[in-house]
């Protein structure tokens, strides 16, 4: 083997330690083994970085002056060393260019310059099979790390979309976002308005609404931004922060803010792209989490508010009549439709040596608050009329009651009246309520509301008021609900109408009148839906002829015979026919 020989494979196999050399030291290889194998003392190696075409300066030696950065475009020529360099050698495969090697000294012979550049060629092939590698194994990595990503945020996700109380989610999800890109402080910024208040923090935050400037940044962007220059807008202290939007269906609902990323060395950093776009990527499993968990507490809102309707429901059922009372010489009828599961509106009959007495009252609010209120106004109105007191002073007391008990905004609109069918008469108190009808043959007479609706001023007394109420009378009494009923073009039924129907039914039956004063507001309301609970009592005295006709009847002879013919019940039937084909008059029974 001749010298040249010898001498090129001892060149190769020392270029050959780039195979398993680091990026740090491939250049000192490189020209250790020029300076070994080369008659040139005085030289620099470039390597071409791993993104792009520069040159980056590898190693030189000490008496060589060379730039850190070598356009790798420019001619090999251009390249400014001092000295100048002899020979330039490529570092070149078919497919680019690798880096160049400087060498400054003696002329070559043709020999050693062919081995010069067979060198450079395995060199480049060296360094590309090398970085060929490295990039495998960071494609690798990054395979890895992309599914230690999805591994992670599917953990996440699960971990987050099963928590659905928002404050165990919120400290669930800073911990996890800590974790996820290992900063030290971290904050949940939710929507309150048109600015975002933090409802969860790691560490301190300046203030208790995100900046006006970085919530603008953050909606524009859509996506993380980074705040290095002015970290301490949101951390006190913070060298590095990072804030992604929370998106929701139709807006942003949160922002999730981070600071002080935390290195493997201990240090803090700034956040890297990977931990940019995990972080976006986590901020939308958190809007998933918080839309969960807001659907969740609506649903357990809904749920208590069904449950208080339907106590509220079971509260009115309770209170209200479950019957209406059977008086002789008295027609009663009643209607009570509430607009909701729960109404506001209330009614009731108290019987007391022969009279009647009758109530309608319209409680303000609805729902519960409302249920509430008629119990009250209830059990004070039970609690009164078992006192024998009259209807001024039950009235007087219910104010008093009501007043001191309910909110300031809460009232109730009543009307009582009382029916002596035998003195012939009608006591009533009218407090802030529709004036109710009492019809006597064609005349049609209001009685109007001649005081404060109950509980507006504690210290407001009502007087009884008395009218004639003849045999055969009829009052109506009704809450705003029937008078004010909407059709869908929002026309209301009206007082007008209601008084002509009384006048063509001012002979009817009270369940005659009460039916037909529902058919007609159904009519006029027809498809559009009912807004105003809906309360119709009605109570009608039988006439003089009425009442003869009822005493007089078969059944009242057969009763009154019953007793003439006690233990004869066999001579009853004959007597009976008798006396009815005679038309005896009743005194001679």
């Amino acid at each position: 083997m001749s010298p040249l020989v010898r001498r090129f494979a001892d060149f190769l196999n020392d270029l050959q330690q780039l195979e398993r050399a680091t990026l740090s030291t491939q250049g000192s290889l490189i020209l250790d083994a020029f300076n070994k194998h080369t008659p040139y003392d005085v030289d620099a190696v470039y390597l071409r970085d791993a993104r792009g075409t520069a040159m980056r300066l590898a190693a030189k030696s000490n008496l060589c002056v060379a730039p850190e950065i070598f356009d790798g475009e420019a001619s090999d020529a251009d390249l400014p060393l001092d000295p100048m360099p002899r020979h330039v050698i490529p570092m070149r495969t078919a497919r680019e260019h690798l880096g160049v090697v400087a060498l400054t000294g003696d002329p070559a012979s043709d020999d050693d310059l062919q081995m010069l550049y067979a060198a450079g060629s395995f060199a480049a092939s060296l360094l590309s099979n090398h970085r060929m590698a490295q990039e495998m194994r960071e494609g690798d990595f990054q395979l890895k790390y992309r599914l230690w990503e999805l591994e992670s945020l599917y953990d996440i996700g699960l971990s987050i979309a099963g928590t659905l109380n928002i404050d165990a989610l919120a400290d669930e999800i800073l911990f996890r976002m800590i974790s996820l890109i290992n900063a030290r402080r971290a904050a949940l910024f939710l929507r309150d308005g048109d600015r975002f208040r933090v409802y969860r923090s790691f560490g301190d935050t300046r203030s208790d609404f995100l900046d006006d400037e970085i919530t603008d940044r953050v909606i524009a962007a859509g996506e993380a931004l980074t705040f290095e220059d002015t970290s301490e807008c949101i951390f006190p202290g913070c060298i590095a922060t990072v804030a992604v939007p929370i998106k929701g269906d139709n807006a942003v609902i949160g922002v999730l803010a981070a600071g002080d990323r935390e290195t493997r060395e201990g240090a803090v950093g700034a956040f890297e792209a990977n931990e940019l776009r995990l972080l976006s990527l986590f901020a939308n499993q958190v809007a998933i989490a918080l839309e969960n968990a807001r659907l969740h507490k609506e649903a357990l809102e809904k749920q208590a508010m069904q449950r208080e309707l339907d106590l509220a429901a079971t509260i009115q059922r309770d209170i209200l009549p479950k019957s209406i009372p059977i008086i002789e010489g008295l027609e009663l009828a009643a209607l009570s439709r509430p607009a909701r599961q729960v109404g506001g509106d209330y009614h009731a009959f108290f019987q007391r040596e022969g009279t009647l007495t009758t109530i309608v009252a319209d409680v303000s609010g609805k729902s519960m608050p409302a249920a509430l209120l008629v119990s009250a106004f209830h059990a004070a109105v039970q609690l009164l009329f078992a006192e024998g007191r009259e209807l001024g002073d039950i009235a007087t007391e219910l104010n008093r009651h009501i007043h001191s008990w309910s909110a300031e905004n809460k009232f109730i609109t009543m009307i009582i009246v009382t029916i002596d069918p035998e003195a012939e008469t009608i006591q009533f108190v009218n407090a802030g309520h529709n004036p109710c009808y009492v019809v006597t043959g064609d005349r049609i007479e209001q009685l109007r509301s001649h005081g404060l609706p109950i509980g507006i001023l504690g210290s407001s007394k009502y007087m009884t008021q008395t009218r004639p109420f003849p045999a055969g009378s009829t009052v109506v009494l009704y809450s705003d609900g029937i008078s004010e009923a909407e059709n869908a073009a929002g026309d209301e039924w009206g007082n007008e109408v209601f008084e002509e129907l009384l006048s063509r039914h001012a002979n009817s039956s009270a369940s005659a009148v009460r039916d037909a004063i529902a058919e007609a507001v159904d009519a006029f309301v027809a498809d559009a839906p009912q807004k105003d609970d809906e309360t119709l009592v009605v109570a009608r005295t039988a006439g003089h002829e009425e009442e003869y006709a009822d005493r007089h009847s078969s059944q009242g002879v057969r009763e009154k015979l019953d007793d003439v013919y006690a233990g004869n019940e066999s001579e009853l039937d004959p007597a009976l026919d008798l006396m009815q084909s005679m038309a005896l008059p009743p005194e001679t029974w």
